[in-house]
């Protein structure tokens, strides 16, 4: 149904494999395979439910793309609290389980929210880092402004799309289709990110 949004969804799942393979070779991020394989799947989720959801452009499709969004917004708020306070893998997995659990319900039943939610996971991601931060716990938090900036272009380039500011059906180069590529570039950084932050832990 939409051509340039399904295939540009892709980026992510390129991005996943690129984090696995950086992965079983420096072995980053705490030396902890939970960390870069949930990382890994769940970028996988948000390409192919993406693709699936603008190829069909039905209500199972964007359930499915809206919680990979969350997924990855959860993951990186329940590694940073892990960062913060020291979750531990059974917990960080089971805090993840549990709340894209509710999640969903919630995005099945009160799908109007759902920008909502995100907005208010992005902004939960970023007091944590914040936090984390102020405690002096890393060096440089570059690559993470670095995937902020990112978000922020594409999700402008997005509002341009969706208001129809700038907006062109028939072409490839689609403002939505960028959000994706954009998003998928700020995955990368976040990862880079996290990387540093095991290696000055180490």
């Amino acid at each position: 149904m939409q051509p340039a949004n399904t295939w540009s969804s892709l980026a992510f799942v390129v991005i996943a494999i690129i984090v696995i393979i950086r992965w079983t070779r420096a072995r980053h991020i705490a030396s902890q395979p939970v960390y870069p394989v949930l990382l890994a799947l769940t970028l996988l989720v948000v390409g192919l439910g993406s693709a699936f959801f603008h190829a069909t452009l039905s209500f199972r499709g964007q359930f499915i793309d809206v919680l990979g969004m969350y997924l990855i917004a959860t993951f990186a708020l329940l590694y940073g609290i892990d960062r913060l306070s020291g979750l531990g893998n059974k917990r960080l997995i089971g805090a993840y389980l549990a709340t894209n659990t509710i999640l969903a319900a919630v995005l099945y039943w009160v799908p109007i929210l759902r920008r909502a939610i995100f907005g208010f996971l992005m902004v939960a991601v970023i007091a944590v880092e914040a936090a984390i931060a102020r405690r002096g716990q890393h060096r440089s938090a570059t690559r993470l402004q670095i995937a902020i900036a990112l978000l922020g272009i594409g999700f402008a380039l997005w509002i341009f799309d969706y208001t129809r500011i700038l907006c062109q059906p028939e072409s490839w180069m689609q403002g939505h289709a960028m959000w994706h590529v954009l998003g998928a570039l700020a995955a990368w950084y976040l990862y880079l990110y996290y990387q540093d932050q095991a290696t000055d832990a180490t």
